[in-house]
């Protein structure tokens, strides 16, 4: 599986349902943003302090739903997406058991803190990739049905739909994580 191209596709099946077609870098520019917020993700991977490297990841997954909100011209704010963030960190915490480890070890001084951070960067990377794709997913899922009219709570739902494909999600996480 070839995650770069699956994110590009859900870039311009969104824009084709949501009728913003008329740029076309868009699709491009939607698919770089996740790219760059992944990136960011290994980032949040090296702060020392266990729990503010998980609560960074967090935050770096809300603005990147800001930035692609913005880019499609979505109104939904920063405080809002926290609840649709929220609620796919919630969902996607199984696969990042790993990244919770690997920040425990971040209490060992030295060793601990350089492994657990290498540990946790490839998880980090793939579930940021997985979240903005599985976000691009849910709203060209809620675009087929209702154009571009929907509210905050449509979006919630789409997003829970979709986090409902536990195999696909997987699937796409494991190939993130080789390619990181």
């Amino acid at each position: 599986m070839d995650v770069d191209h699956k994110l590009l596709e859900a870039a311009i099946d969104l824009l084709k349902l949501m009728d913003k077609t008329t740029d076309e870098n868009l699709p491009k520019e939607i698919a770089d943003v996740v790219k760059l917020h992944s990136k960011l993700a290994v980032g949040s991977a090296w702060i020392p302090v266990p729990g503010a490297d998980m609560a960074a990841g967090a935050a770096n997954i809300w603005s990147m739903y800001v930035r692609i909100n913005k880019k499609l011209d979505i109104p939904f704010g920063e405080n809002v997406m926290k609840s649709v963030g929220s609620g796919v960190a919630t969902n996607l915490v199984s696969y990042l058991a790993m990244s919770g480890l690997a920040s425990a070890m971040k209490f060992i001084p030295g060793i601990g803190t350089l492994g657990g951070a290498a540990l946790m960067s490839a998880s980090l990377y793939a579930v940021t990739l997985a979240s903005g794709w599985v976000y691009l997913k849910a709203l060209s899922a809620l675009a087929e049905k209702k154009g571009t009219s929907f509210t905050i709570s449509d979006v919630s739902k789409a997003v829970n739909d979709m986090l409902k494909e536990k195999s696909v999600i997987k699937d796409f996480i494991n190939a993130a994580k080789k390619k990181y």
